[in-house]
């Protein structure tokens, strides 16, 4: 059998929705395709520290993390790039004009710092723990997320600096890398997989960049409609045997 190189989203495809918990017929499939010799990774838009966590609770050897800015092998670092500084920095700058509360993340936990006592933090599905405490924009040396409250008013929206937005909890945007498939162009050379023997499981929009050619990939059955357009193949629900019976249709398992 050829070896594959297996790229798994964590929220929705390998996770129960925004979690640390994977249903135990994925558990066993991920154990059996690295007993036969393929190479297993996650590839997520989360921080590489919760990134990690999660790899290392089910024995997962590789992580590409942050959206593809991160990378990570057997617990040690690779490689870890935040967003252009500069454009978060005028997006932030902005946001205080239009009184839009925003917290950001600037360094590798899962602490995101506000100057906001108000910030939006309400939805217990929300894995980040907000600080309340001053920061300087000016003085940020880097920045990994910003999260801010989306505007009511279509009008207030600021200028996004032409940083990646996606809709998230508690009514605000998530500013985060987006770019998962260079992340694993990325770990592929690392590890000397060639581009044609990965294989990609996704359900959401951040996972469109990873949907590319020569990757082979697998849109989960609960995955969003624009995914499933750009699928190799569809599988059922993750929460359903989707990727066991995929690894098993196609022999990889």
């Amino acid at each position: 059998m050829d070896k594959k190189y297996f790229f798994f989203d964590i929220d929705n495809t390998l996770g129960l929705s925004i979690s640390s918990i994977i249903p135990a017929d994925t558990a066993y499939c991920l154990r059996q395709l690295r007993r036969r010799g393929h190479f297993v990774s996650i590839a997520t838009g989360r921080l590489q520290c919760d990134a990690q966590h999660f790899a290392d609770r089910y024995s997962i050897p590789a992580v590409v993390s942050d959206g593809g800015n991160s990378l990570s092998l057997d617990g040690e670092i690779l490689e870890m790039e935040g967003l252009p500084l500069e454009p978060c920095k005028a997006l932030l700058r902005e946001l205080d004009e239009r009184r839009l509360p925003w917290a950001v993340v600037t360094d590798n936990t899962i602490c995101r710092y506000t100057p906001y006592a108000d910030y939006p933090c309400a939805d217990p599905k929300n894995y980040m723990k907000t600080v309340v405490r001053p920061v300087a924009i000016d003085s940020l040396d880097a920045v990994y997320k910003i999260t801010y409250a989306r505007p009511a008013d279509e009008q207030n929206e600021p200028d996004r600096q032409g940083l990646p937005h996606l809709t998230y909890l508690d009514h605000t945007y998530l500013v985060e890398p987006t770019d998962k498939g260079k992340g694993i162009l990325n770990m592929l050379k690392r590890v000397g997989g060639r581009p044609e023997d990965a294989v990609v499981f996704g359900d959401g929009l951040n996972d469109i960049s990873m949907f590319r050619k020569p990757f082979f990939s697998i849109a989960m059955g609960n995955a969003k409609a624009e995914l499933k357009e750009r699928a190799d193949y569809i599988t059922d629900d993750n929460d359903k045997g989707g990727i066991l019976h995929a690894c098993v249709k196609f022999g990889w398992i």
